[in-house]
């Protein structure tokens, strides 16, 4: 099993689209799991889950080969039974080789840290970070200051935790200047009207999304 976290300090980058189309991709090879910890829901509602772990029902989707399950919405003022929640993802967790975590956009919230506990309470693997961002400079580099201190947080909890990528989405026509500068492993998506205007389930996997796809395949491997 690897876990491979999507983060981003900026709304609107696509990290729900790159975690879909991944999915979809690696799906027939290794049994997924999506791990939903966003504000919007985005996966979790696309599979059709309404509440999240805390509720007794309707907080976990099978869909053949993927799986989702949604750690999202929880509040610090929530009442939590963490015995309770590590028996469920226990549960849930035991039958997949990769998870894939969305995370939001502010890595302080309550629900990235209770799960990040409970997952490593569970699973000794290595944990992956992959930074997504768009193709503006300054984004980039507050993207990249984002992940090193998300990565310092979440070290508290367990070390074993890696900047893998970074993935800068929507380029259009302009072409980002030594763009390996910023990270060793940098990929590019090219911005695609068709998956704003048909809604990236109505759309087949882009051709930029199977690099990505490649390089976790060899990382399981």
């Amino acid at each position: 099993m690897i876990r491979i976290t999507f983060a981003s300090p900026k709304g609107g980058v696509g990290k729900s689209t790159i975690i879909y189309y991944v999915t979809k991709l690696l799906s027939d090879k290794f049994k997924t799991l999506i791990v939903d910890l966003t504000d919007s829901a985005t996966l979790s509602r696309f599979f059709g889950i309404q509440n999240n772990i805390l509720a007794d029902d309707n907080y976990f989707a099978d869909k053949g080969n993927i799986g989702v399950i949604s750690f999202s919405r929880i509040s610090n003022n929530d009442n939590l039974d963490l015995e309770k929640i590590t028996l469920k993802y226990e549960e849930i967790l035991v039958d997949y080789s990769l998870i894939l975590v969305e995370y939001p956009i502010h890595f302080y919230s309550n629900s990235i840290k209770i799960e990040y506990e409970i997952f490593n309470s569970l699973s000794k693997t290595k944990n992956y970070i992959f930074s997504v961002t768009i193709p503006q400079d300054i984004i980039i580099k507050s993207t990249l200051n984002y992940a090193s201190s998300l990565i310092s947080y979440l070290s508290s909890i367990n070390k074993d935790i890696y900047d893998e990528a970074l993935i800068i989405n929507m380029i259009k026509d302009v072409k980002i200047k030594n763009i390996t500068n910023y990270h060793n492993n940098v990929f590019s998506i090219k911005f695609n009207y068709d998956l704003i205007f048909k809604g990236f389930y109505n759309v087949d996997p882009p051709d930029d999304f199977l690099q990505i796809s490649k390089f976790i395949e060899n990382l399981i491997e």
